[in-house]
């Protein structure tokens, strides 16, 4: 089982395109193969600009992601399948301003509202600590996922209620 965290930023235009609502795949017959099996997918991904290519490696299937914009968490979701997309298919198809190869799908998403210094305190950070993306140290993750997406929903439902 994974126990990797990863802390993504988003562009709001392109994630409610493509991870809030999922892409219907059916439309398109020039897909990568590694979509070509799916109807449906959630997909984001690795700016290529960022240099973040050895933590988009270390990605696996099953990690935890958590989405945010500007102070706020968004989204948690889960990796599926990641891959190489050499001819920026996804990219060149789907999102504005986002050519990228490393791209990967979201699985088991969920839309939450939780404050950066709630979830910066999980993993032991400053309230105001903005990461890139990133990949958060096995030192700072000292729960499992489950517990970590269930912390998050509790700050998300304290929000609403607020």
């Amino acid at each position: 089982m994974s126990a990797n965290v990863f802390l993504v930023p988003i562009d709001p235009e392109n994630f409610d395109r493509t991870v809030r609502s999922a892409v219907d795949l059916t439309e398109y017959d020039d897909r990568p193969d590694n979509l070509a099996d799916l109807d449906e997918a959630r997909l984001w991904a690795v700016d290529d600009d960022s240099g973040n290519g050895s933590t988009f490696e270390r990605m696996s299937e099953g990690d935890l992601l958590l989405f945010y914009h500007d102070g706020e968490y968004l989204a948690t979701g889960r990796v599926g399948t990641t891959f190489e997309d050499e001819d920026r298919w996804v990219s060149s198809t789907f999102w504005t301003a986002f050519p990228t190869t490393r791209v990967y799908t979201v699985t088991d998403f969920t839309a939450v509202s939780a404050p950066k210094r709630a979830v910066n305190a999980i993993f032991d950070y400053s309230k105001s600590y903005t990461p890139g993306f990133m990949r958060v140290a096995d030192s700072r993750v000292n729960a499992d996922l489950s517990s970590i997406e269930s912390a998050i929903d509790h700050y998300s439902k304290r929000n609403a209620e607020a």
